[in-house]
């Protein structure tokens, strides 16, 4: 295993493997996921096939950290976003992957979450377990660590801090709503946790997009404001829309769960 840790090769090697499950994740495992019809035996293989993979994408990540060519590996590549002035590219860009894989991996393994949450329930109230608490708590990590980006940004480059407030805000909610389903266990009929469900693979899906958009075509600073804003704005109204055109199937299939 050292191979992987110690050698520009291993790296090289990590992100072969990270980016080919990216790509299948991103036009392939979700999109069929989300198009296919809700509750049927193709619904649940494409999910749990987008979560196998979402697994190596997110295990491979984590496993660059670990080599000691990543950092000159992302360094070189500042230069090309234009974002000289970011403190999270001059100083921790391991920082930046890791808050990035983290966001995605909350977004994409607590959508799945909900429903064992629900199939174990034994008073018709939701349950939770450690796993739960945990992504929580990389939830909150995430606003945390994004929110403190932006508050030291704020001050040298004002448009680029931007970025790190939004999805610090989504992820403090995420969290906060996490909390309460903890805390006082809601009853588990209803569309609320469909809703959740897709709002939060809507999510991972575009934070893969924006990874892969962000990442290959070095976007300069004010598009990539831009595109931040307007992704997070479709992603609100592509849930809003969803959720109202299709509550009453999203009931139906929730009193059967």
């Amino acid at each position: 295993m050292h191979f992987l840790f110690e050698t520009a090769d291993g790296l090289k090697q990590l992100i072969q493997i990270h980016t080919f499950s990216a790509i299948i994740l991103t036009i392939l495992a979700i999109p069929l996921t989300l198009l296919m019809k809700k509750g049927s035996i193709y619904h649940r293989a494409c999910g749990i096939t987008s979560l196998l993979l979402a697994v190596i994408f997110s295990a491979s990540a984590i496993l660059m950290l670990f080599n000691s060519f990543l950092i000159p590996h992302l360094t070189a590549d500042i230069p090309n976003y234009q974002i000289d002035a970011a403190y999270v590219y001059n100083t921790h860009p391991d920082l930046l992957l890791l808050g990035l894989i983290s966001m995605f991996g909350y977004a994409m393994f607590s959508a799945y979450r909900i429903w064992p949450r629900i199939k174990h329930s034994k008073n018709n109230r939701i349950t939770s377990n450690i796993i739960d608490w945990t992504l929580t708590l990389i939830a909150a990590w995430v606003a945390v660590f994004y929110f403190q980006v932006f508050l030291y940004d704020i001050g040298r480059h004002p448009s680029y801090a931007n970025i790190y407030l939004t999805p610090a805000a989504i992820m403090l909610v995420f969290a906060a709503f996490d909390v309460y389903t903890f805390t006082f266990r809601p009853q588990i009929s209803g569309n609320p946790w469909w809703a959740l469900h897709m709002s939060k693979m809507l999510f991972a899906w575009i934070t893969l997009i924006k990874g892969f958009l962000f990442r290959d075509f070095h976007l300069p600073l004010n598009k990539t404001v831009f595109h931040e804003v307007t992704s997070t704005l479709l992603w609100m109204a592509t849930c809003i829309l969803v959720y109202l055109i299709f509550r009453k199937r999203f009931d139906r299939l929730s009193t059967r769960k």
